[in-house]
């Protein structure tokens, strides 16, 4: 028996056009630019403290360095996968007024989408405050 008989057939085997706009759909499209600016902006700054706090004439500025290039890099590919994508007309972000007015469903429950905000920046934003103490305290101390 081949592989096409073992394979049940299907009626209208042909994607509906709601497939489609799913499969066209932005990964990523559910959040607006603001959220992720706000991830971005957490690591740029915990990046800024290592800068400040911790940069010296001796070895750790090419420490530094190689890690601010890496997160250019990790950053960088997916803005620039993004942008390409919205400039080929693959989909655009949700609008943060559209965003903020509506409910955001999660796989699990639907929640405000303040707080589905707040829950994609808790961790990045925490970092960032415990980076400057640590900065501080290395500053302080040192």
């Amino acid at each position: 028996m081949s592989i096409q008989e073992a394979q049940p057939q299907q009626k209208n085997a042909s994607p509906t056009a709601r497939q489609l706009a799913a499969a066209l759909e932005l990964p990523g499209s559910e959040l607006p630019t603001a959220v992720y600016l706000s991830i971005i902006g957490a690591y740029t700054w915990m990046l800024a403290v290592a800068w400040i706090a911790f940069a010296s004439p001796e070895d750790t500025d090419l420490d530094l360095a190689i890690v601010t290039v890496l997160a250019v890099i990790f950053f960088g590919v997916p803005l620039a996968i993004i942008h390409t994508a919205v400039g080929q007309g693959a989909g655009t972000l949700a609008p943060l007024r559209r965003f903020l007015l509506r409910p955001f469903d999660t796989y699990t429950v639907t929640m405000p989408a303040a707080q589905a905000w707040i829950e994609v920046a808790i961790i990045p934003v925490a970092l960032a405050l415990a980076a400057t103490l640590f900065g501080l305290v290395y500053v302080l101390v040192g």
